[in-house]
């Protein structure tokens, strides 16, 4: 059996191993180190899904109820394969980009990690929030140190702002449960939640839908995703579409669906409403989008608005679809994120309309990226197909206006078709004459993410199956 707390311990030796790097700074890069406790990590998560997980608990303070308290929850082996396996990815394009204070960005690159996989096992409401709010603290400083240098700051503000906002009302709705339960345990709370008066489930319900909102994002409170995705690094914009936004599901699921599903479900159709419109609005605006790092960034919000409505439906097939499509949007926007960042380094611009032609000289890009097309407009047998399938007969059962969505899939279809046009087809500019094509550790890291979303897309189950409760 692998205790939980395995996971947290390795990453934190990593960040003390680069904190003491100035001691034998020429004999291991920070990337091998990071690689390193990335790799142990993906093994003992292997072999926690054949012997199991065992729970990790210590009392801090029993006067506040404050237990550092690790266990699996029914939603937890999903999440904890997308927080232990996307980021080996990412590093790759880590290492390329970071070139300025590599110890400082490597430290808060494992705090992210850390307290993405912490937030993801926690069942102490305290702890959760800790680590949620280190991985909020954590993007915030790689946005604003490691971004654009003209808007990376501002960006990086702005993120602060709505994501701090957010994280307010979370530590209200979790101070409310204390104050009625006594208890600040998840499986407590769960046992007494009749011991909320029906006025204080309402305001935690709603506290809850705010950061809910501003974390995934759903409209109107989006308004930090555009800048924060394009001018963070595109290792940050990589942690921010495939992790960030899952703890926003994740939190949705655990507490809205888990401790309020009798809210839930009185509210879900405007919710499935609120969810359906952001999708629409949200490909509408994708679709006038030239530039492929902006599209890619309202195409990660347009699959989250499908997973808010499957969520929002509180059918337990939809909910179960919406696990599936988070954890499979999070290889897939790797991926695309990936493209499109070798194609800005190798070509100069993220205007697909000024490529054309690069198919010839890069076949190799080419395939990836009808790969990543394809997997991400929900092709049968590549990942998003199964999440969407089961969110769209899980929520029309309840409410028929969510089938307005598809609309949206439709939409992407044709933004998404227009960039492999414009990229990938027509006429070779002279300039781009001497482009060489992914190289060998390039190939390795988009397959590496293929295989898992080709391996979700064929075996759904294999998912499905650890969903306790669903």
């Amino acid at each position: 059996m692998v205790n939980l707390i395995l996971l947290l311990i390795v990453p934190a030796l990593g960040i003390l191993l680069i904190m003491l790097r100035r001691f034998y700074e020429k004999s291991i890069s920070p990337e091998l180190i990071v690689f390193s406790v990335m790799a142990v990590n993906a093994v003992l998560f292997g072999l926690g899904l054949i012997f199991g997980f065992g729970n990790f608990s210590v009392n801090i303070n029993s006067s506040i109820g404050f237990v550092f308290s690790l266990q699996e929850n029914f939603i937890t082996i999903p999440f904890l394969l997308l927080a232990t396996v996307v980021p080996i990815a990412i590093l790759l394009f880590a290492a390329k980009e970071i070139k300025e204070s590599k110890n400082i960005f490597y430290i808060f690159y494992l705090l992210v990690y850390l307290s993405v996989i912490s937030v993801f096992v926690s069942s102490n409401l305290l702890v959760f929030f800790i680590f949620w709010e280190v991985a909020v603290l954590s993007l915030f400083f790689i946005t604003g140190l490691w971004g654009d240098r003209e808007k990376g700051k501002k960006a990086a503000m702005k993120f602060l702002v709505f994501t701090q906002f957010g994280s307010l009302t979370l530590l209200a709705v979790f101070i409310l449960l204390f104050i009625y339960t006594g208890s600040f345990n998840l499986s407590v709370i769960a046992s007494k939640m009749s011991l909320l008066p029906s006025y204080i489930e309402y305001i935690a319900f709603f506290l809850l839908l705010i950061t809910v909102m501003i974390k995934m994002p759903i409209f109107p409170l989006h308004g930090w995703l555009l800048d924060s995705y394009y001018y963070s690094p595109s290792s940050g914009t990589m942690f921010l579409s495939s992790m960030l936004s899952k703890l926003g599901g994740f939190a949705f699921i655990l507490f809205g669906f888990g401790l309020f599903r009798n809210l839930l479900i009185t509210f879900r159709l405007p919710l499935i409403a609120l969810g359906v419109f952001t999708a629409v609005y949200i490909a509408f605006t994708a679709s006038g989008q030239k530039d492929l790092k902006k599209l890619l960034s309202y195409s990660s919000m347009f699959y989250m608005a499908l997973v808010f409505i499957g969520i929002s439906s509180g059918v337990n097939i939809a909910v179960a679809g919406s696990v599936l499509l988070m954890v499979s949007h999070a290889f897939i926007i790797t991926l695309l994120f990936g493209i499109s960042y070798i194609l800005l380094q190798r070509t100069g611009t993220n205007d697909t309309a000024s490529m054309g032609g690069i198919m010839s000289k890069m076949p190799i890009l080419s395939f990836f990226l009808f790969f990543g097309v394809f997997a991400s407009l929900g092709i049968p047998g590549l990942s998003n197909f199964p999440g969407e399938l089961l969110i769209f007969i899980g929520s029309y059962s309840v409410a028929g206006i969510s089938l307005i969505a598809i609309f949206g899939i439709m939409l992407s279809t044709n933004y998404y078709l227009r960039v492999i046009k414009q990229s990938l087809f027509g006429q070779l500019k002279k300039s781009f004459s001497s482009l060489k094509d992914m190289s060998r550790i390039e190939v390795i890291t988009m397959g590496f993410l293929s295989f898992f979303i080709l391996l979700i897309g064929l075996f759904p189950s294999l998912l499905i199956n650890t969903l306790g409760g669903l």
